[in-house]
């Protein structure tokens, strides 16, 4: 057995020698077939929120609600108003007071009466005495003005667009008639507000840019912007000297101070990084709403703006006429700013907001804006009429009557949170736009407020509303189960007080087209 196992043993080692010492090339194994790795996704784009701790809750889930939702979305696009919406009180009524203060005029005494008398009505009609102690006519406002301007330009002047220097200045204000021009100059504009439409006042004190160029306009208003946005809030009354005139003593009242807060700076840029295009459309004229987009600090999140223009002269100055013809918005391309070539065709303004935006932006994108920002009649067209809205922002003044559309929007908005149960989410379900009220802090430095209630200049107290009727209009609202349409079709338009279902007055608008009208 043993020498069995022997055997078999050495013929397996010979066998195994053999294989080992064979001349035969190894055979190649075939190579492995590459293979291609997964080509990378292309990464999600990140959505980012709006974290200021100055909004209000409500208005803060609606904001961040609506990038989660709408962020990235093919040709989204919003819509902001800036005075008193983007910016807390007004640039363009600022500027004209910055404009008496440095008598940055570039028209002489002799043209100055055409300019004041641009559209308004009836010259020697009596007016109301609401700021003179007179009932003086537009005429015997006129005459006293440039009677004030003529003894200024002879004894300080020339004047131009640049204005004067801080010594020129003191100098001029020391004078009694300087006062005489700026408050009467200042009163007027308010009195024409007040007795004429919007379509007459908005363009007048633009008016006051005659004979300059638009870069001069720019920069006086860069100027202003600069001055009053870094200084506090308060009330400024000027009151004519007591010297022989035809609209006798006359009083005025502004506000000092204009800014742009950290969260409307925040909100711009959040839209903007979510895809979201940004435009402004403002009653303000083009050239200084361009200077506040700048100076607050607003253009690299800014699409473009279309605004109040006024026609040129042949040198390229500006006129006393509004321009419907050849008023042009004005694109941010490339971090500049580049004048556009579609007419606007109308004043940008109440309705004329809504025309102006279906003329240059409409056709740009096929459909209306996302969402809108607001704080007045002005803009209550553009912030109800597009069916495409979803989200509308309406920054609380808290002195909006039952006849501003501030007012019923500010209503509408409580009704939708507390009565109908809504947020983004549900509103836009039930084919509705979500409105939402903003607070905010007229005071010190002015800012926005984690609260729908606004605390008005040299106020301490907390505001929803700017009256009691208000707040009778909400409850009818709710003792009327009314939606969101009927509310906003039933309070538009101007009703007087015997046709009233409050028995009272409210609305604002002779014509409306309707709630979501526009497709």
């Amino acid at each position: 057995m043993k020498k069995l196992l022997a055997m078999l043993l050495a013929i397996v080692m010979v066998l195994s020698f053999a294989a080992c010492g064979t001349n035969e090339e190894p055979v190649d194994e075939p190579a492995d077939e590459p293979v291609d790795e997964p080509a990378d996704e292309p990464a999600e784009p990140t959505i980012v929120h709006v974290e200021h701790a100055d909004w209000s809750d409500e208005v803060k889930k609606a904001i961040n609600d609506f990038v989660d939702t709408y962020a990235f979305t093919e040709n989204a696009y919003v819509v902001f108003d800036f005075d008193n919406t983007t910016s807390i009180f007004d640039i363009e009524e600022q500027l004209g007071v910055h404009q008496l203060q440095v008598m940055a005029f570039a028209f002489t005494p002799e043209e100055m009466p055409a300019i004041l008398s641009t559209e308004i009505g009836d010259l020697n009609e009596a007016r109301g005495t609401d700021y003179s102690v007179n009932d003086a006519s537009y005429q015997d406002w006129i005459d006293d003005i440039v009677a004030a301007y003529s003894y200024l330009y002879d004894t300080y002047g020339p004047f131009n667009a640049a204005g004067l220097d801080e010594a020129g200045q003191a100098e001029i204000q020391a004078d009694p008639m300087w006062l005489e021009f700026a408050a009467k100059m200042r009163a007027m504009y308010d009195l024409i507000y007040d007795n004429e439409s919007p379509a007459v006042a908005y363009p007048w004190i633009l008016y006051w840019f005659t004979g300059m160029t638009p870069d001069e306009v720019y920069a006086l208003a860069t100027a202003s912007h600069t001055k009053y946005g870094a200084e506090e809030s308060k009330y400024v009354e000027w009151v004519s000297p007591e010297i022989e005139s035809k609209a006798g003593v006359v009083t005025t009242e502004w506000i000092h101070g204009v800014s742009v807060s950290e969260n409307l700076v925040e909100l711009y840029r959040v839209l903007d990084e979510n895809g979201i295009d940004v435009w402004v459309c403002s009653a303000s004229a083009i050239d200084p709403i361009r200077a506040a987009i700048d100076v607050f600090g607003l253009r690299d999140y800014v699409t473009g703006a279309i605004a109040m223009t006024r026609c040129k002269d042949e040198e390229g100055k500006y006129i006393n006429k509004y321009d419907y013809e050849t008023g042009y918005g004005w694109k941010v391309i490339d971090g500049e700013w580049v004048e556009g070539d579609v007419a606007l065709g109308h004043q940008t303004q109440g309705v004329g907001k809504v025309n102006a935006i279906n003329s240059v932006i409409y056709p740009e994108y096929g459909v209306g804006p996302l969402a809108g920002f607001m704080d007045s009649t002005g803009d209550f067209n553009f912030c109800t009429e597009y069916a495409n809205l979803k989200l509308v922002i309406n920054f609380n003044r808290a002195s909006r009557k039952v006849t501003d559309g501030g007012g019923v929007i500010a209503e509408l908005a409580v009704y939708q949170r507390d009565t109908l149960g809504y947020d983004l989410a549900a509103a836009n379900a039930a084919g509705d736009t979500y409105y939402v009220l903003q607070g905010r802090e007229e005071n010190g430095m002015r800012g926005l407020r984690p609260s729908d209630k606004t605390i008005r200049l040299d106020k301490e107290e907390e505001l929803l509303f700017r009256e009691d009727k208000n707040d009778q209009q909400l409850q009818y609202m709710i003792d009327n189960a009314m939606s969101t349409e009927e509310i906003i079709n039933t309070f538009a338009l101007s009703t007087a007080e015997e046709d009233s279902v409050l028995g009272f007055k409210y609305g604002f608008l002779s014509d409306y087209a309707g709630y979501h009208n526009i497709g």
